[in-house]
């Protein structure tokens, strides 16, 4: 099978299952729906699980940055990369 369509088949589970256990975890504790919604509760539970479809392309984000063959180092900074971006954007616009 195609590598991208692989890496698609796998965020379309991602997001489908993560969008189920969102709307089971907002069933299941009464303070979810509250805080964010049912609404808010499965697209959080369908943001995460599109997340972890994607972790071979977070993987392949290090790489660009790092040009490493340690595939759990480029891991590392490519899940740390976005969460830097949104920190400086946090910090410019406060």
């Amino acid at each position: 099978m195609n590598d991208r369509k692989q890496i698609r088949r796998n965020q379309l589970i991602g997001l489908i299952a993560g969008m189920l256990g969102g709307a089971m975890m907002a069933a299941t504790w009464s303070y979810i729906p509250t805080t964010v919604g049912w609404g808010g509760a499965v697209m959080w539970g369908g943001v995460i699980g599109l997340g972890l479809g994607s972790l071979t392309q977070i993987e392949k984000l290090g790489y660009l940055i790092t040009r490493s063959d340690n595939r759990m180092f480029n891991f590392l900074v490519g899940t740390s990369l976005p969460l830097l971006v949104i920190g400086v954007l946090l910090l410019v616009l406060k």
